[in-house]
């Protein structure tokens, strides 16, 4: 499909914009169909507190990601439950997808919906059944011991942005050292989405119908997707019905401090995130 790249990349500037975020969104019509384009920002080192995150852990980087990009599209449009964006092409310098109908959500809890829960299950279940060796991109997983990787980001990141003696600092500091006494191991290491929340799918109404966002899915542990879910899914009895669908639910909550913790620290440039959101999760 080197044609629409070249001609999306010839004519970016006459089409419509649409967000930005990690990505700016255009949006434009080739031979009769509309596409979507993100044009990738967190290159190089113009990477966010998240994105950095996901370097140190998972050796990420969107141009490592959209080389192998083909790989997750090609998982994720095999699960049956919930259908990606059609992929159409990509480089380092733009990503096309077929324009996609519904409506976004903007809170990161889903919506009931008719039986959001349940397809949800299925389908991070389906995603699940894979155990990989090592954790990264899918198809590079060159990051074997994820304890050893992430306990190291949240190290640096402390003695960067969390090194003070407010109040604050010194109960992260503190935590942190309750964090790496922590008997964590995870079950599997499987296709994630590390940035899990329902704005990243599309909603017709409030049933769940597309996922939009590829760009954080990696292999990691299964764990860290579950604890997200766990707080963003009301009905959990019909999420679990539909993921042991492919195989049973691990025991994920215990590990709920690390992974809240591991993203937390991220938000070091508006600490007031920290005492107002993550705290009841950490601090308790």
């Amino acid at each position: 499909m080197s044609d629409i790249l070249e001609y999306a990349k010839s004519n970016l500037s006459e089409f419509e914009r649409g967000g930005t975020s990690s990505n700016q969104i255009f949006f434009f019509d080739y031979e009769g169909i509309r596409y979507v384009l993100k044009k990738p920002l967190m290159v190089g080192d113009n990477r966010s507190p998240f994105w950095m995150m996901m370097n140190y852990v998972f050796d990420f980087s969107f141009e490592s990601q959209i080389e192998n990009l083909d790989k997750v599209y090609n998982v994720l449009r095999d699960n049956p439950h919930i259908p990606p964006a059609t992929l159409v092409a990509a480089d380092e310098e733009a990503v096309i997808y077929e324009f996609a109908e519904g409506s976004a959500w903007e809170l990161d809890e889903f919506p009931q919906g008719t039986n959001n829960a349940h397809i949800l299950g299925q389908y991070v279940g389906y995603n699940h059944q894979v155990n990989h060796r090592n954790c990264g991109i899918l198809g590079v997983e060159n990051v074997r011991d994820f304890r050893t990787s992430a306990l190291d980001y949240m190290e640096r990141c402390i003695s960067l942005h969390w090194d003070s003696e407010t109040m604050l600092d010194r109960k992260v500091r503190i935590l942190f050292e309750d964090i790496k006494e922590m008997d964590f191991k995870s079950s599997r290491y499987s296709l994630i989405m590390a940035d899990m929340c329902a704005d990243q799918f599309l909603f017709t109404g409030e049933d769940i119908r597309t996922c939009v966002d590829l760009d954080a899915y990696v292999v990691g542990p299964v764990e860290w997707e579950l604890c997200f879910l766990f707080h963003q899914i009301e009905d959990w009895n019909s999420f679990k019905a539909g993921y042991e669908k492919y195989q049973k639910m691990p025991e994920f909550r215990k590990y709920d401090k690390f992974f809240y913790f591991l993203m937390a620290l991220n938000s070091y440039k508006n600490k007031r995130e920290m005492e107002e959101y993550w705290s009841m999760y950490l601090f308790r």
